[in-house]
């Protein structure tokens, strides 16, 4: 064999040890792995309800000055999560003039909020905390008008986000923090108390007639809207296990505390708060 025959083996046999070296081609060994996941939302479920059976809206008719009229209803958790607030927006629509010249914030100015009780989860007679400051007058057109305008009338610990009305306080009576606002765990519900007075101003005018004359067969519709909202959102750590998160218990993640996140099936369901680690 020439030096040149031997020179080019040499060569390819060279290169065919690097295409084995480098190529990887010949791995044939292969196995898979799949880790199955399953998310399932909760639900958020506001249910207005009877005390008994009591009415539970203002529809009446045939009113005049000095009137007042009670209503009770009672907020239910029908959901799986833990309500936060129920926050109180109210509206109006409809007004129709009885004939003499009056406006809609006119005719709602008349009718004042004798007081609006909420449930303080005490142990005696409820609802039986007025969310108005004492001394203060609060009337439908305050509570149609918002919160720029009712606000400085209530009381702080029954403001809620936007700073609207929360009939669901989270300022309860000592020892019964679990029942903040409407937990599905403790079962719990709550009662609101309202009683609106048609005002009776004796004020005459120069004809010697009563001034609230003019809200003579006048109408409007007014409705109170209510909003549940959900506590913030609880951290689930590695070690914790699967299951039905815990988001049934009231005092739930507040940005300063989380309720423990152990979980349905996996070990005994707390209700117990660890502090929130902000490092």
């Amino acid at each position: 064999m020439s030096i040149k025959k031997k020179l080019g083996m040499g060569v390819a046999s060279a290169a065919l040890g690097l295409s084995l070296i480098g190529g990887g081609t010949w791995a044939a060994f292969n196995d898979t792995a799949t880790v199955n996941n399953h998310f399932a939302s909760g639900k958020l479920d506001l249910v207005v309800g009877k005390s008994g059976n009591k009415p539970i809206s203002f529809d009446l008719s045939n009113l005049k000055p000095g009137d007042n009229v009670q209503r009770i209803f009672k907020l239910n958790n029908a959901g799986t999560l833990a309500i936060k607030e129920v926050l109180l927006d109210v509206t109006a629509k409809n007004f129709k003039d009885g004939g003499d010249p009056s406006t809609q914030e006119d005719y709602l100015s008349q009718f004042v909020i004798d007081f609006a009780s909420v449930d303080g989860e005490s142990q005696k007679w409820e609802p039986r905390n007025n969310i108005v400051k004492s001394g203060e007058t609060l009337t439908l057109a305050d509570l149609v008008a918002g919160p720029q305008t009712y606000g400085p009338k209530i009381k702080d610990e029954y403001k809620g986000a936007g700073g609207k009305i929360n009939l669901a306080p989270l300022t309860v009576a000592k020892g019964q923090e679990a029942e903040r606002g409407l937990p599905v765990n403790p079962t719990d519900t709550d009662d609101v108390f309202i009683q609106i007075t048609f005002n009776n101003d004796l004020t005459k005018d120069d004809n010697g007639e009563y001034i609230q004359n003019k809200f003579m067969n006048d109408k409007i519709d007014f409705f109170f809207n209510l909003e549940a909202t959900q506590w913030d959102g609880v951290h689930i750590d590695t070690h914790n296990q699967n299951g039905s998160v815990n988001n049934e218990v009231q005092g739930s993640a507040d940005g300063q505390n989380m309720p423990n996140p152990v979980t349905k099936g996996s070990a005994k369901h707390k209700t117990e708060t660890t502090e929130v680690n902000k490092d």
